[in-house]
């Protein structure tokens, strides 16, 4: 596929934003990217910078937890003629008023200004000349499933030169590591288009199969222990469950003395454990479309070796995410950018430490003590969990083991950022179950905490914001309350 029949599917507004964005980087002398830490923003950073770098542009990234004056100022130190934000910047767009920029996000845009209106559900905003804004939200496609920041950067950059169509294995990266195939179980809208492009172009092989983090990499019986969605009754959490599943199957665990992986099987053994898998979930009174999470699509990087954590997209984004939430997204940009040597090793050795702290943080949540209130259910970490990982822990603990998942999970820590006055982070998580009844994360926590001095937003099923220290009690009340007021109960959406 070339650039002219790709563009030809994406809405007629959003690319030409793309490519008036692309004239204006051109132009540029020297570029200051700014993204944020996660994942798909550190994707989104390779993909711009790689661009840049192709057109002989001078430019520099940094990466951002949020985009606040503070942050808005560290930028212009830079010295650069203009400022990309990927992954960042349409919640706060009324900041950058001003300041001559390109915005490539996919995060639910902030509306504002006389200009500001709702049209088909979709945010409308002032159109600031400085402020180039390319955003799926805008043009009625959804930021949540649709199209993630790597991918509205990646179509600046293919508007730019039809050269960086190799660079949209990094979009599916970003997509991956943001969670949009986690309602589908399959990539869907733009970021299927553009999946398909990568396997066209043979960067990218889809394949159905189990989806399991750790395919690639984890022996066999740890894939099953660690698994949550679906979880596997005396499975899950149970290393010794998991190994007695997999000999009574017959399947060899190890090749001379190493473990074997997923990806490491013959097909065969895998039908064999996939059919048992589902059965065993049949048996234990799962419903159909519980079982089937099970399978779905997963998405392999080819030019990676087999058993690399960067072959399989959902591991390669865990690897970029613990750069990013360990004060180290550079190291992950090196690694999208191609570095195989020293920055994948330290990357490597932040995954470890990455899984090392997300694990001692579930075990602390565990035994906090979630506190339920009328419609979300929180806990605070304080200073025990970093704020860079705790939405990822609230995550975890509600997919896990009898957990209450009728309510989102906010989780509270203490920010690590410095301010005069003390501040909380707070990340917030639900399920798909909730958003089909109305439940919208990102609305309710930028109400909440603009109502108490904070900055929020996010998407519709995690979201976050930082607020005054001293006033989480009334975020919580007025969250609690908007929540309440979003969510359709059962059997009202049934009838």
């Amino acid at each position: 596929m070339d650039r002219d029949e790709l563009a030809s599917q994406i809405p007629k507004g959003l690319w030409s934003e793309a490519a008036r964005a692309a004239r204006a980087l051109i132009s540029a002398r020297k570029v200051a990217i700014a993204s944020h830490i996660d994942a798909d923003g550190i994707s989104a950073a390779a993909v711009a910078k790689s661009a840049l770098e192709r057109r002989g542009i001078a430019s520099e990234a940094m990466f951002l937890k949020k985009l606040d004056g503070d942050a808005i100022a560290s930028i212009g130190k830079v010295g650069a003629d203009l400022v990309w934000f990927t992954d960042l910047g349409s919640g706060s767009v009324s900041k950058l008023e001003g300041l001559h920029c390109v915005v490539s996000d996919h995060h639910v845009p902030e509306s504002y200004g006389q200009g500001a209106s709702k049209r088909g559900g979709q945010a409308l905003l002032t159109d600031f000349s400085t402020v180039m804004h390319v955003n799926p939200q805008l043009h009625g496609l959804s930021g949540a499933s649709e199209l993630s920041g790597s991918g509205s950067t990646f179509l600046v950059a293919l508007a730019i030169d039809e050269r960086n169509m190799d660079l949209v294995g990094l979009a599916i990266l970003g997509a991956v590591g943001d969670l949009q195939d986690q309602k589908m179980r399959r990539l869907d809208g733009l970021n299927r288009i553009l999946a398909k492009c990568a396997e066209e172009s043979g960067v990218l092989r889809i394949v159905n199969d189990i989806r399991y983090f750790g395919r690639e990499t984890r022996p066999v019986h740890k894939l099953l222990e660690f698994s949550s969605d679906p979880f596997l009754p005396r499975i899950s959490g149970n290393e010794e469950g998991a190994l007695g599943f997999l000999l009574e199957l017959g399947i060899e665990l190890k090749d001379g003395d190493s473990w074997r992986s997923w990806a490491s099987l013959e097909d065969r053994e895998r039908q064999t454990i996939l059919t048992a898998l589902r059965d065993h979930l049949e048996q234990n009174r799962r419903r159909p479309e519980v079982i089937e999470r099970l399978t779905g699509e997963v998405y392999e990087f080819l030019r990676e070796p087999s058993g690399s954590p960067l072959r399989d997209a959902k591991e390669c984004s865990t690897l970029l995410n613990a750069c990013g939430r360990h004060a180290k997204a550079q190291v992950g940009l090196r690694v999208c950018m191609g570095d195989r040597g020293e920055a994948l090793q330290e990357g490597m050795a932040l995954l470890r430490d990455h899984r090392s702290a997300l694990s001692k943080a579930l075990t602390w949540a565990k035994g906090s003590g979630v506190i339920r209130m009328k419609n979300i259910q929180f806990f605070d970490a304080g200073d025990e969990i970093e704020d860079t990982i705790v939405g990822t822990v609230a995550g975890m603990l509600l997919g896990s083991e009898g957990a209450d998942r009728t309510a989102p999970m906010v989780a509270f820590a203490e920010s690590t950022e410095f301010s005069a006055t003390p501040k909380s982070k707070a990340s917030a998580r639900g399920t798909q179950e909730l958003v089909s009844r109305g439940m919208d994360l990102s609305a309710a926590i930028r109400t909440a905490a603009e109502k108490v001095g904070g900055v929020g937003g996010g998407h519709n099923i995690a979201a976050g914001a930082t607020i005054p220290e001293d006033r989480k009690d009334e975020f919580l009340e007025i969250l609690d309350q908007v929540v309440g007021s979003q969510l359709v109960s059962p059997s009202r959406r049934r009838a």
